[in-house]
């Protein structure tokens, strides 16, 4: 099976907030083991851009959705930089 990859709109869940962001992902579905995904996030919201937040869901517009951390966020940029897995979250999952 070939990588997913996930490219378009996304809502961050964390702290009680809903940020909209761009995602670029890309996952791995081991045959053992636990699926996984990394990606950049994108946003105009410096809540996610500033390093506040390091961790949280992310929720797919196809209703998918699976827990994340920050792996690297750059000040000043519009991105940061994620890595998630989640038991019940396969990326296999991802709309095509």
């Amino acid at each position: 099976m070939s990588s997913p990859v996930y490219r378009g709109p996304a809502v961050l869940l964390a702290d009680g907030r809903e940020i909209r962001v761009e995602a670029e992902l890309t996952g791995s579905v081991p045959r053992y083991g636990l699926p996984g995904w990394t990606g950049e996030l994108r946003t105009a919201d410096a809540g996610l851009t500033s390093g506040a937040v390091r961790r949280g869901r992310l929720r797919l517009p196809s209703g998918w959705e699976g827990g994340f951390a920050v792996i690297r966020t750059v000040l000043g940029a519009s991105s940061v930089w994620v890595r998630g897995n989640d038991l019940e979250a396969s990326p296999a999952d991802w709309p095509g």
